[in-house]
């Protein structure tokens, strides 16, 4: 698709935090070629973020994530406490493979090498009120060592995360009774069932 034209008339951050809050007003090219009124947008900048399906090709299982969100809590108590892919945050200068690598590490115990990721592709998950992108790879970890029972942070009392795994079958049923409802995770194992789960 041709670039369309946008035109920035003013932009501020109205919060400063975990994430910024950026205010702006736009107006951006229509498909007609006509300028749309100027409009107020806002913008949650988090950075980007990493997200690794990790599934082990011997025992036929799927290694997940769960721990508490409470945005989720705030519109479904009964899912707050969500099954995930590991996830994290882009941050002090790391690529995105290295993130991946010490996410993995971090909230599994299992010691990946970068090499071994496999590139999914990337996702906006909520691009409406978001900037933030999310970097999708997978590992097989049947030859991977597990140093630890991973948890998350040592350094983040807040951080609880229980590592649960689950068959192919039983993760697929999880999807269709919708207890794993995670965006980034449902592209995953989208991917997954695409691409390994059908070999």
């Amino acid at each position: 698709m041709q670039l369309m034209k946008v035109e920035i008339i003013s932009r501020e951050n109205i919060f400063k935090g975990f994430f910024t809050l950026e205010k702006a007003t736009v107006r951006f090219e229509l498909f007609n070629k006509m300028m749309s009124p100027a409009v107020g947008r806002l913008n949650v900048y988090r950075g980007d973020a990493v997200s690794v399906l990790l599934y082990n090709s011997l025992k036929q299982t799927l290694v997940f994530v769960r721990q508490f969100r409470y945005p989720v809590y705030t519109v479904e108590p009964d899912n707050a406490w969500t099954i995930e892919c590991v996830a994290g945050a882009i941050e002090n200068g790391l690529s995105d493979r290295d993130t991946a690598v010490h996410e993995a590490l971090e909230e599994t115990g299992y010691h990946l090498e970068a090499a071994q990721l496999q590139y999914i592709g990337k996702c906006y998950p909520s691009p409406g009120g978001t900037s933030e992108r999310i970097y999708l790879f997978a590992a097989d970890v049947a030859d991977c060592r597990r140093q630890s029972d991973g948890g998350g942070s040592a350094h983040d009392n807040a951080e609880d995360i229980r590592v649960e795994e689950y068959g192919y079958a039983e993760t697929f049923a999880k999807v269709d009774s919708l207890e794993i409802c995670d965006a980034k995770t449902l592209i995953s194992l989208a991917w997954f069932k695409s691409q390994i789960g059908a070999q």
